[in-house]
């Protein structure tokens, strides 16, 4: 995401990290710097650029480290590293961020830093600004502006307190405008940092581009340690600016006061510190400019609760009271050596040296236009969308969205900033809608299990009634199988059968052609009989003849020959009689010939019909048993069902 001028924004969102809580919601101190969003179903929190202040408290608080900022370390250790010439600011919190700081400053005079400055000297100069422009402008109470978040604040959402920011540049700014103009340092200048916001300074056209990098404490100790660099390696060095006083202090709560009433006395310092008091107490203040009421004569105001020394871009993990005690400690060492009874001559000769124009700051006045405000209409189609149609439930104010109320809440839906979605009251009332909805799909679920129960019972119904049928149905056809089998064997048989009278016919047609042929053999036989009778008979008759002829002599020779001729009539009728017998048996022959031949294409024809049924038998066989085995998965599948 880019700030409005299209620079990325400081601090941005790390979306995987993000778990839209809405914890940075809630702790911001300005409403509409969060929106919320959903990528791909999450909801996520991202910064609104235009409207952050970069107090950095989201960095601080977000449990998921899901916010995180820029500075310009990288960039500062490239352009170092390739031999620009830079000299180094360094805050005054170095002391209790960096226990060895000297080493830092011996580190970076390594790495081809000209001058190291300590900015404490830039505050000793600050502290004399404002006294001489209390003393001087006439103003009778400013708002002390080191921090640049307050500045940010008051130039973006309090432009009626810009009069009051006191026109003195931040300790870091009279340290730069101090180098450029009193020592001639024409390099290019950083500023070793305690704060994120410290970048919106250094970029602001007010303050001319003096410094050009903001290096946090904390990205710079990530480098380090990036880096492999281990600082107590190197040798320790000294600041490279003149004595100063007391502006060491100004790192901590109230530093600012004590500076000022080391030199004044009776003068009312307000002191203001922590993104909960600060921005209330900036509302409060202009309430009282308005009323014309009595101001404090400074207000010591920082961002962060426990001042520079804990602030937004550093990591310093020490307690409090350890961070005092090293100031404490700091501050003892300091009057030993007589530095605070000086602070009244350092003072004549910021006199004698500085011109208070120099160091005189201007600011921007170009507020950001004032979120949209919904309509009593438009609150009141608001609220119903979130389900809130009564005024207790439009004054929930749970707070879970982020908001202090339900009305700012709304006001953020209504400027796009929120959705319906983070109101978990309405998402309470969306369980409970869709819980309704639940219940009465429940009742149909249940109305329809109990249909689909009964169409069930029935199905089983059904399905054991078609289990049983198909058994039969496969009883059936197993029987019908079986008796296939034996019609099958019975054919086989019978086959055998035919082919064995099949055999015998043929074994008859034989033996009646041998009787054909021994018939023919007869009948020859008896027609030799028959012609041998007829000569017998001719011989009789010419012996009968010659026995008459012969008379008395020939009676014996007639009586044989009348023998011959009886015998040759009964041989010639035998044989006649046989010769019909054998015509009749020759017929009798012919037609048990033909009859077996009649046989033998009938039994043939049996044969082939006999085939054909075993075939289709085989085939009605095969499909049974397929339809035996489709019954049975169909049975199989609709028990899966």
């Amino acid at each position: 995401m880019t700030n409005v001028d299209g620079k990325e924004a400081t601090i941005f969102i790390n979306e995987e990290k993000c778990l839209g809580c809405n914890k940075c919601v809630r702790y911001c101190p300005v409403f509409g710097a969060n929106i919320s969003y959903t990528i791909n179903g999450a909801t996520k929190v991202k910064v609104n650029p235009e409207r952050c202040i970069h107090c950095g408290l989201c960095v601080e608080i977000c449990d998921h480290k899901a916010r995180d900022y820029r500075d310009d370390t990288d960039r500062f250790f490239t352009d170092l590293q390739q031999g620009k010439p830079i000299s180094i600011m360094i805050a005054p919190s170095a002391r209790t961020n960096f226990p060895e700081y000297k080493k830092v400053i011996g580190y970076l005079r390594s790495l081809g830093a000209h001058l190291v400055y300590d900015v404490s000297f830039g505050a000793d100069i600050t502290v004399w600004a404002y006294l001489k422009t209390l003393e001087e402008s006439g103003m009778d109470s400013l708002i002390a502006q080191p921090c640049p978040v307050i500045v940010n604040y008051v130039e973006k959402y309090q432009p009626e307190l810009i009069d009051h920011l006191a026109p003195v540049h931040s300790p870091m700014l009279c340290a730069a405008i101090y180098l450029r103009k009193y020592e001639q340092c024409q390099d290019h200048l950083a500023f070793l940092s305690p704060c994120i916001a410290k970048i919106d300074e250094i970029h602001d056209a007010n303050t001319d581009h003096l410094v050009e990098y903001n290096i946090t404490f904390a990205k710079f100790l990530a480098y380090l340690q990036g880096q492999g660099v281990d600082l107590s390696e190197y040798p320790e060095k000294e600041f490279d600016n003149p004595e100063g006083s007391l502006g060491y202090l100004f790192p901590r709560p109230g530093g600012l006061r004590e500076n000022v009433e080391a030199k004044l006395q009776n003068v009312w310092v307000r002191q203001v510190e922590g993104q909960s008091q600060a921005y209330t107490y900036l509302r409060d203040y202009r309430q009282r400019v308005k009323d014309g009421k009595e101001l404090p004569t400074i207000v010591d105001i920082l961002n962060c609760q426990h001042g520079c020394n804990k602030g937004t871009g550093t990591s310093c993990r020490l307690q409090v009271d350890d961070i005092d005690l090293i100031l404490n400690t700091l501050h003892q060492h300091v009057e030993k050596k007589g530095r605070t009874r000086k602070s009244a001559s350092l003072l004549k000769k910021f006199n004698q040296r500085l011109q208070l124009n120099d160091f005189t700051r201007r600011y921007k006045n170009s507020p950001l236009e004032p979120l949209k405000e919904p309509t009593n209409k438009e609150y009141e189609e608001i609220f119903l969308r979130m389900h809130k149609t009564t005024d207790d439930s439009r004054k929930f104010n749970c707070s879970a969205c982020g908001y202090n109320t339900c009305q700012e809440m709304a006001k953020a839906i209504y400027n796009n900033y929120d959705r319906l979605e983070d109101c978990i009251d309405y998402n309470r009332r969306e369980v409970i809608k869709e819980n309704k909805k639940l219940e009465e799909k429940n009742a149909e679920i249940s109305s329809m299990l109990q249909e689909v129960t009964h169409l069930s019972q029935r199905r089983q119904e059904e399905a054991l009634n078609l289990t049983k049928k198909v058994n039969e149905i496969t009883s059936s056809m197993e029987e019908v199988y079986k008796g296939n089998e034996q019609a099958v064997k019975e054919v086989e048989m019978i086959s055998q059968d035919v082919a064995y009278v099949v055999e015998m016919t043929e074994q008859l047609r034989t033996i009646t052609t041998v009787i054909k042929d021994k018939v023919n053999i007869f009948t020859e036989a008896t027609a030799d009989i028959v012609g041998v009778a007829r000569q017998t008979k001719m011989i009789s008759l010419n012996a009968g003849i010659e026995a008459a002829r012969s008379g008395e002599h020939g009676k014996g020779i007639g009586v044989l020959a009348q023998e011959i001729k009886k015998l040759a009539d009964e041989s010639r009728e035998t044989a006649e009689v046989a010769l019909t017998n054998e015509e009749e048996l020759h017929e009798l022959v012919l037609e048990v010939y033909n009859v077996s031949n009649l046989v033998d294409k009938k039994m043939e024809m049996v044969n082939k019909a006999i085939i054909n049924i075993s075939a289709i038998i085989e085939e009605f066989t095969a499909q049974g048993q397929e339809m035996v085995a489709a019954a049975t998965q169909i049975v199989d599948d609709y028990r899966a069902e």
